[in-house]
């Protein structure tokens, strides 16, 4: 995963989902077990065949970690979307505007997961 995570401030989240956030990418252990595999998404580079089926779902056996990305010193730009107190999507865009990853978090119950990654791809 060539860029799988920003250390971006995470602004309009609410102090809980900073705080997952951070850990999230901190500790391996915690990671894993706030993922709700099989997790739904697109791996990088996804071909036409398979963006069109939208069947493709990340295997906890075959993840990757995602690790703190700085935001300031790439050629990435990082935006959260809130929609109410339990979802936020996180969106990775090149500053080409060509090529972006997006992630969705969830809260469920008291703890927050992540529940959806499509790896880099290109946008249209």
């Amino acid at each position: 995963l060539a860029v799988a995570a920003c250390s971006g401030d995470p602004k309009p989240a609410a102090d809980d989902f900073k705080t997952f956030y951070e850990r999230f990418h901190q500790d391996a252990e915690y990671q894993l077990a706030h993922i709700t595999f099989p997790l739904e998404g697109l791996p990088s580079d996804a071909d036409a065949d398979l963006l069109e089926s939208g069947n493709f779902y990340w295997q906890e056996e075959e993840w990757e970690l995602h690790r703190p990305f700085d935001v300031e010193h790439s050629e990435f730009k990082q935006e959260f979307i809130r929609f109410g107190d339990d979802l936020v999507v996180e969106k990775i865009i090149h500053q080409s505007g060509e090529y972006g990853s997006i992630r969705r978090f969830a809260k469920m119950g008291d703890e927050w997961y992540l529940i959806y990654y499509a790896g880099m791809n290109r946008i249209k």
